[in-house]
């Protein structure tokens, strides 16, 4: 899928102004679940180099805000370090950008195609290292939907297109189709509608001739029930994960090392898929003399050694497997900054999955809102858990992370960790 198509897909997307109530996680809680660590309760404590980091987001927000196509060379020349190592990651499979020349296409594509962008850039929480800082923080994208014929006609073409998919079962077709028709066919009122996605940005900037510049950034975009793409759901996801990762080859400068990879099985090993994190092994794993995060699948941000011991002792039964052979990294000497993809794998039996189903439409049902939210939520999730039933019993997901790691007392740890799944299809009501 080439990146205008990709754009093109983002535009037809939505989660519901009022917060969208419900049924965003069917209880398979996947690498995120809110533990309080909103940025709010991190102190920010600004000296002059955070305040001059802070005006290079304002700018990156300006630039978003303009969408002046004429400027996306100076922007990019202004705002990242120039050359082969700046390396951004967007919300879909494929939108790894090497290079700020690449960086240029990235730009010029979410300014022609993509919603509106809005960055917490004033409550960004900065971390520094000498001449390098890295940054997390929350948005969203907003888009406006209109009843018109163009939109109805795309919902044919893209229906028309899943029942001609030889590729998956019948019984996969109907029931994604049936998901497709919940979506389009719930009545709304208003002729046109307002909407935002919830965002998590994050990324590294190191000083460069004086001045602040990025040097890598992470996108994405939250899931709403299950990730968007699963391997047993379609064989283009599995062409997707494997084409990103060949793109790797292309970096130029990867500086990956066995001691990176030792740290990264981490994650594999000892904090994913694990009862219980204690507290002495996130110690073990993540920085002691700045405050360490984490941002999760659901851009939900956790701070604190106590708060992300919650957050992977929640992640209950999934498998990670990382595919270490095609992550990259960048050492700049104050940090390193890595990019890498991976397998979560769970299995949930049909029962299981009626059961979690279920179990949501109880909390939703004893939710404050009007019956009419209520009807069609519910039907979004029999839906959805419909269509991810007839795809069988295991869940393959492909999952992205984006990591800064810094050196302590002689051993390798993590500063942040940035987890997302790639965002592929966007409809109104999906999320």
């Amino acid at each position: 899928m080439d990146l205008k198509l990709q754009k093109q897909q983002k535009n037809i997307g939505e989660i519901n102004k009022k917060g969208d109530l419900i049924m965003r996680k069917i209880e398979i809680n996947l690498l995120d679940k809110d533990t309080n660590g909103a940025l709010e309760k991190v102190k920010k404590c600004d000296n002059d180099a955070h305040i001059e980091i802070r005006q290079v987001l304002e700018k990156f927000q300006q630039g978003y805000t303009e969408r002046n196509l004429e400027k996306v060379e100076t922007f990019v020349e202004e705002l990242f370090i120039k050359g082969e190592d700046t390396c951004v990651l967007g919300t879909a499979t494929g939108e790894l950008f090497l290079g700020s020349e690449e960086v240029k296409e990235l730009i010029k594509g979410d300014w022609e195609y993509w919603g509106n962008v809005n960055i917490n850039w004033e409550d960004a929480h900065i971390s520094m290292k000498n001449q390098a800082a890295w940054f997390s923080t929350t948005g969203n994208v907003s888009y406006s939907f209109e009843h018109t014929p163009e939109r109805y006609d795309g919902y044919v073409d893209f229906i028309k297109n899943i029942a001609e998919d030889s590729k998956i079962s019948p019984k996969q077709r109907v029931a994604f189709i049936n998901q497709v028709l919940t979506l389009t066919y719930h009545q709304r009122e208003g002729k046109k509608r307002e909407y935002l996605w919830p965002m998590g940005l994050s990324g590294v900037l190191l000083e460069d001739g004086g001045e602040w510049k990025i040097s890598h950034l992470q996108f994405s975009l939250a899931k709403s029930n299950f990730p968007d793409e699963r391997f047993e759901s379609s064989e283009e996801f599995i062409e997707n994960y494997n084409n990103q990762n060949n793109k790797v080859k292309e970096y130029k400068n990867n500086q990956i090392t066995e001691e990176l990879k030792v740290l990264l099985r981490t994650l594999e090993s000892e904090l994913i898929g694990q009862s219980e994190v204690s507290e002495e092994i996130v110690k073990k794993c993540f920085t002691k003399y700045n405050v360490p995060s984490i941002i999760g699948t659901e851009n939900n941000l956790h701070f604190g050694v106590n708060s992300i011991s919650e957050f992977f002792s929640q992640q209950g039964d999934l498998t990670l497997s990382l595919d270490l052979d095609h992550a990259i990294a960048q050492n700049n000497k104050e940090l390193i900054w890595v990019e890498a993809t991976g397998l979560l794998k769970k299995d949930i039996s049909e029962d299981n999955l009626a059961e979690l189903t279920l179990k949501d439409l109880g909390n939703l049902f004893s939710n404050d809102v009007e019956s009419k939210e209520k009807i069609f939520a519910a039907h979004k999730a029999v839906a959805c858990s419909l269509r991810e039933g007839a795809s069988g019993e295991a869940y393959t997901y492909p999952v992205r992370l984006t990591a800064v790691v810094s050196r302590e007392d002689e051993k390798l740890v993590f500063e942040n960790i940035h987890f997302s799944f790639p965002s592929y299809w966007i409809f109104e009501g999906k999320l």
